[in-house]
């Protein structure tokens, strides 16, 4: 009976351990819980706060994206840029050799009309010389001239009396030649054709008149018989 006792003691003290253990570990899967989920709920926090920063990240990684794309557009238009500059440059290049060629050509081209000029400068100058000779000469022509025309006014006033009367002749010669028939330029004239008053010798006249039809020899004006009169000159 001591033995059963014993037995049911040392069982009731093993059950008693047991419970007291379960117990213990009971707390410590409860402190455990508590930790896990104080642990799960930072981990939430921690999560969160991740994907917030994540997040972030991600914007930030696009906005980097687009300065990136931004960026590499404008290395693009800057070498587009280099490029057209490097082709400016190449044709700045060729127009400034060919300015300096046409520069040297130019110059080449003063020189020569500088010295075309210094050319021209001494030619006259010679020219200039030449002339003020010619103007001596001239000078002293015009001054033997005056001399001669002094000398040929004295010997026209000699041989003036001369001369007059040759003029005198000449125009007698002339008026005598007016007062001679303009048909027969023989016998002087004599009658007028009053329609016209053109003057002619009688033979000539008396001519025409017998035609029938009569007309001026001058001037072909139509006249009549008693159209025709004398005159006395």
């Amino acid at each position: 009976m001591q033995t059963q006792n014993q037995q049911l003691l040392q069982q009731i003290t093993e059950r008693d351990d047991y419970n007291i253990k379960l117990v213990l570990e009971g707390l410590r899967a409860k402190q455990l819980q508590d930790t896990l989920l104080l642990e799960k709920h930072n981990m939430e926090k921690e999560i969160q706060q991740a994907s917030t920063s994540l997040d972030f990240y991600n914007m930030k990684a696009a906005r980097i994206e687009d300065q990136l794309r931004f960026c590499s557009d404008q290395v693009q238009k800057l070498g587009e840029e280099r490029f057209q500059k490097s082709v400016s440059l190449e044709n700045t290049q060729k127009r400034l050799s060919d300015m300096r060629r046409s520069s040297h050509q130019v110059k080449e081209s003063l020189e020569d009309s500088q010295f075309k000029i210094e050319r021209s400068r001494a030619a006259l100058l010679e020219l200039q010389i030449k002339i003020e000779r010619e103007r001596f000469k001239k000078k002293r022509i015009e001054e033997e001239l005056e001399v001669a025309r002094r000398k040929v006014v004295l010997l026209q006033a000699k041989t003036e009396g001369n001369s007059m009367i040759e003029r005198l002749q000449e125009e007698l010669r002339e008026y005598r030649e007016i007062l001679k028939c303009s048909i027969c330029l023989d016998r002087p004239k004599e009658v007028v054709i009053t329609k016209c008053y053109h003057l002619f010798c009688n033979p000539c006249v008396h001519k025409v008149t017998e035609n029938r039809h009569r007309k001026c020899p001058v001037c072909a004006a139509s006249f009549g018989a008693n159209d025709v009169k004398p005159v006395y000159i």
